[in-house]
């Protein structure tokens, strides 16, 4: 299991030392469960909390630094551990309890869930533990509390041995910044470049006499299209910071699809696949922020389409949900139960491109974060994929009227 690492080697001094680093998409066996009782717990904090070296290495060092005994609880910490406010709130706790990780809530805590056999962080704990020998890894936490937001983490796990016990001291590194830096090259980037790319090419065709209406209507939908995908990524980055101020506006569903109909009639993902928009009922309507709603429900259809086969079909439709309104996906694969855990999670994609990873992730982050709506899906043989999204509808005193809606050709 352990063999297939990818060593990584630097220089110190004379010597030659080696840092085994974990490769993307490793599994591991989820670990036992058991914990070790309270007495020796007591032991171990003091063990390391009476070592001078262990307690200068924990204070001097920028990186978050977390000291775990055989059974992976914290019996040591640094000063930059966050929302802590005395040492009884991590002492005995997993890594993945103590940093409030969405997976650490089940009977098991940290390490049970079934996403924690791809945690890079449990993978590097593990794979030292077992080794006795330096690891990295990379690591991505999804939190419920506070904004939600995930935590990226370089983590890297070393043995350590104090009075006869095995310890392991891991840091982490935060390296959101990193990511976010690399989606907006990978992904901002080679977005736009290609649409600039079509309109050069549909430019040229101009001016060479080719036929001018179509390549106008070409020329002004990937200048939209520039547009949308620059807007999408500055409120992306701005909804990471939690400096995003959503603009409601009274919306007709139906105008909603019919935008996103005509985004995907010319749209590359569209290919050898067809689009299926069942027509909304008349007068079904909601209140909410044009932009970020339109970015969910297409990055909805975007990865159905990129999850289905060639020559399948991708239905797109949206229904009344009490007092709100719900908009759904279906594509007819099935997502494996470990794609299934791990679908929201910031940077995870099943495709292999470094840089993507941002559709489910956005939508989650958009509609919850700021459209007061709920992003869920179902994935079952045979029935297939559906992602949903439910929306408020609009305030009691709007229902029934025209008033302050567009009219019918506008969303």
């Amino acid at each position: 299991m352990w063999d297939e690492w990818a060593p990584r080697e630097s220089k110190m001094t004379d010597q030659l030392v080696t840092i085994e680093r974990l490769p993307r998409n490793h599994r591991q066996p989820l670990p036992a469960p058991g914990r070790a009782p309270p007495d020796r717990i007591e032991r171990e904090i003091r063990a390391v909390s009476e070592s001078p070296v262990v307690t200068a290495v924990l204070e001097v060092t920028d990186a978050l630094l977390l000291v775990l005994n055989a059974e992976r609880q914290i019996v040591g910490f640094n000063s930059r551990l966050a929302d802590v406010r005395a040492p009884e709130d991590v002492l005995g706790l997993r890594p993945g309890e103590a940093f409030g990780c969405v997976n650490s809530h089940g009977p098991g805590g940290c390490g049970a869930a079934l996403a924690c056999a791809t945690c890079g962080a449990l993978g590097a704990i593990l794979g030292c533990q077992e080794r006795r020998r330096p690891l990295e890894s990379e690591c991505l936490i999804r939190r419920e509390a506070g904004s939600g937001r995930a935590l990226e983490f370089n983590v890297r796990a070393s043995p350590v041995t104090l009075e006869d016990a095995r310890f392991t001291v891991v840091s982490f590194r935060d390296i959101s910044s990193e990511k976010r830096r690399e989606v907006l090259e990978q992904v901002f980037f080679h977005d736009v470049l290609n649409s600039v790319g079509g309109l050069r090419g549909w430019a040229q065709l101009l001016q060479c006499g080719g036929d001018v209406l179509r390549a106008s209507q070409r020329i002004e939908y990937l200048t939209h299209h520039v547009e949308r995908e620059i807007r999408d990524h500055r409120n992306l980055l701005l909804a990471e910071r939690g400096e995003l101020i959503p603009d409601a506006v009274p919306l007709r569903a139906a105008g909603l699809l019919e935008v996103v109909e005509g985004i995907f009639a010319g749209h590359p993902a569209a290919r050898q696949r067809r689009l299926a928009v069942v027509p909304a009922e008349e007068g079904l309507e909601l209140v909410s922020d044009y932009s970020l709603l339109l970015r969910v429900i297409v990055n909805m259809v975007r990865n159905a389409l990129e999850a289905s086969s060639a020559g399948g079909t991708v239905r797109l439709w949206c229904e009344r949900d009490g007092d709100g309104v719900r908009f759904r996906v279906h594509n007819p694969g099935v997502m494996p139960p470990e794609v299934q855990a791990r679908v929201f999670q910031r940077s995870f994609s099943t495709k292999a491109e470094r840089g993507r990873g941002l559709g489910t992730y956005a939508m989650k982050l958009f509609a919850e974060g700021y459209l007061r709506g709920r992003v869920g899906f179902e994935s079952s043989a045979p029935e297939g994929t559906v992602f949903s999204v439910r929306l408020p509808g609009p305030p009691a005193a709007s229902r029934g009227g025209p008033s302050g809606f567009p009219p019918p050709s506008r969303v």
